[in-house]
């Protein structure tokens, strides 16, 4: 009896022990936001601000299990975070006021254990290239970075979100990092919008909703045509759309700022169906006015890529809707398609925004 006592004791010890050890603290190296749930369109349970330290009990995929006062939330891997109770590097990709692992200077690491190695190769000065002589932080970038940085946050600019993180890295591929990060943009003058009066009030709601929920498409949107013109139609399978490239003339179905009344759908529909399709239009000109032939033989791709920007003002405004189930590029859902141009750097400047926000940056 005693010796079954005994063993039950050993296993658990070893079991205190084993979560101990699963058990570690991060500290906020930014404002952060806490989810009630491991996804990014669950509810936001709680923020911390930049210093805040959470109790990490716990992993699910990509999302840490966090104690937040005996309540149970959870923190997205990649945010900008570090350890302070282990000498175990984050599977954060921002530095740390502290620069010490390779994965700040020379490479870049992805998974957990490139992380890892990148940590003790740092230790033994194993680094190809020399360490930064003062630390690189998101609040403090330097005109001389590192070798082989390749971040344009570690620049010339300061880096606060997710999304400007990844406009960074896409900016340094493409040699960008001279520019500005935010720019001064001269906004263009709206389009004259001609047509009934219900055409007219239906195209400004939408024009209106585009610029202040997205600045960046409605710029995209008005800087592409001069003129949105009415075409009375007669609704039949779908409604009718053109871009005059040459003319920088956009015309539109009647049928376009109607459409809830005979699919019994909500008003903010017909805005919203308004504005993808001007963002559609506006590409076929600005693509004819940076030199691209559209012609019965590059058709097909033509609309393909003119499909993007119209997924990208979906998403943009209203990325949950139930009819955007539906809304896809080849198959992909809307919402996947403008995280991954965002990812891979396709337009970050009009993609990332959107996921930005939804991030609660």
């Amino acid at each position: 009896m005693r010796t079954k006592c005994i063993a039950i004791l050993i296993v658990f010890c070893m079991f205190i022990a084993f979560a101990s050890a699963q058990d570690y603290s991060i500290r906020a190296n930014r404002g952060l936001n806490l989810r009630a749930a491991p996804a990014l369109t669950a509810d936001i349970a709680d923020t911390v601000a930049s210093g805040a330290v959470l109790h990490v009990v716990g992993k699910s995929g990509s999302w840490l299990k966090i104690d937040r006062h005996g309540r149970e939330v959870w923190l997205a891997d990649w945010v900008n975070y570090s350890r302070v109770d282990s000498s175990e590097p984050s599977g954060s990709q921002q530095p740390a006021a502290q620069i010490d692992n390779c994965c700040f200077v020379d490479r870049h690491c992805q998974s957990d254990q490139e992380w890892i190695d990148g940590y003790w190769a740092y230790q033994n000065n194993q680094c190809p290239a020399s360490p930064a002589s003062s630390p690189q932080t998101s609040a403090q970038p330097t005109t001389n970075p590192a070798s082989q940085v390749d971040n344009c946050c570690f620049v010339d600019r300061q880096c606060q979100t997710d999304a400007d993180w990844l406009s960074g890295y896409w900016a340094f591929q493409n040699n960008q990092c001279p520019a500005p990060a935010k720019p001064n943009v001269v906004t263009p003058s709206r389009p004259l919008i001609e047509g009934s009066s219900g055409f007219v009030r239906q195209v400004e709601a939408a024009l209106n909703w585009l610029e202040s929920r997205a600045p960046e498409w409605y710029n995209y949107v008005i800087g592409g045509m001069d003129i949105i013109f009415e075409m009375p139609d007669t609704y039949t399978d779908h409604c009718t759309a053109y871009a005059y490239t040459h003319e920088r003339k956009v015309v539109l179905g009647t049928c376009h700022a109607f459409l809830s009344q005979r699919n019994g759908l909500s008003a903010r529909h017909d805005q919203l169906d308004i504005a993808d399709t001007l963002a559609h239009e506006a590409c076929h000109i600005h693509r004819y006015e940076a030199g691209f032939v559209y012609d019965e033989s590059t058709s097909l791709h033509e609309e393909l890529e003119c499909t993007k920007p119209s997924i990208g003002v979906d998403v943009a405004l209203d990325p949950y809707e139930n009819y955007f189930l539906e809304v896809t590029y080849l198959g992909e859902p809307a919402l996947s398609v403008v995280k991954r141009f965002c990812r891979e750097g396709f337009s970050p400047e009009l993609y990332c925004p959107a996921i930005q926000r939804l991030l609660g940056g």
